[in-house]
């Protein structure tokens, strides 16, 4: 099925190492968020919780009422280059048959194509895309809603702030405070989408500062895809996180005017039928 809006929530840090000595040695499980996900009660981060996040890294817990809405899982990086942008080109290039395009650029010449996000240069030289800039996780949120108020089909895609920011500063409490409050916005998010809508949820973020070009540091992110009429899951096998920009393209209708990526993550995200 296609669908009429695809929103992409971008936490860009997921995979970012914490600063301690595993983590020097190159352990890909070995995050920041790892370390949050580990301390966190089972309370704490409910969203992330029913989107599958936990279940991704830790074992499946056997209560129903815990078990994750979302389809859920990890993608594998290609990137050697420690560059803040390198995450987000694996995931949202595409080729045409003459040239290389982008994700939000073949989007927007069919239907509706939207970035939100602090000022990166990638994303702001996107063609035929709106840009709409913010500086903290609140405005970038009601941004985003106030956009889907106005039920415009296409692809809105926000990039999450502060999250960056204090893992750069390996700032443990502010990520974790941080984290608890973009759940909250999720959890808001999730009550305004329609049964046409696909959220994903990702980070495209691959490098920090001990990481150095020509090692292939960040191998595995998280995703988690949400729509109510999809059968959720975890997905076992790790695809490459450029089927997330397919995804993209694939829920839209459009995968077709593009010669890679020709697979995404919708055949692994069963559709539940009435």
């Amino acid at each position: 099925m296609s669908y009429k809006r695809v929103v992409l929530v971008d936490l860009a840090s997921l995979g970012m190492r914490s600063d301690n000595e595993s983590a020097q040695h190159n352990s890909d499980n070995d995050t920041l968020l790892t370390h949050v996900l580990n301390q966190s009660s089972e309370s704490a981060l409910p969203t992330f919780h029913k989107l599958g996040l936990f279940n991704i890294y830790f074992a499946n817990d056997d209560d129903p009422d815990t078990w994750p809405i979302a389809t859920y899982g990890l993608a594998r990086t290609r990137s050697i280059v420690n560059k803040s942008c390198s995450g987000l080109r694996e995931m949202f290039d595409c080729s045409l048959s003459y040239r290389v395009s982008s994700v939000f650029e073949e989007v927007g010449k069919q239907s509706n194509s939207m970035i939100i996000s602090r000022f990166m240069s990638y994303l702001f030289s996107q063609e035929h895309t709106r840009h709409l800039q913010v500086g903290n996780d609140h405005d970038a949120f009601a941004v985003l809603n106030h956009q889907l108020d106005k039920e415009i089909p296409g692809f809105f895609y926000l990039q999450v702030p502060s999250l960056q920011n204090y893992v750069q500063e390996n700032d443990f409490d502010g990520f974790t405070d941080a984290l608890n409050e973009v759940d909250q916005y999720l959890k808001q998010l999730l009550e305004r989408l329609h049964s046409d809508d696909l959220l994903m949820v990702v980070s495209s973020r691959v490098g920090d500062n001990q990481s150095k070009d020509g090692f292939s540091t960040y191998k595995i992110l998280p995703f988690m895809l949400y729509n109510q009429n999809l059968d959720p899951h975890h997905v076992l096998e790790k695809p490459y996180v450029c089927e997330v920009g397919g995804t993209v393209l694939a829920a839209l209708g459009l995968q077709h005017l593009v010669a890679s990526p020709q697979h995404n993550l919708l055949p692994e995200a069963q559709v539940t039928v009435d």
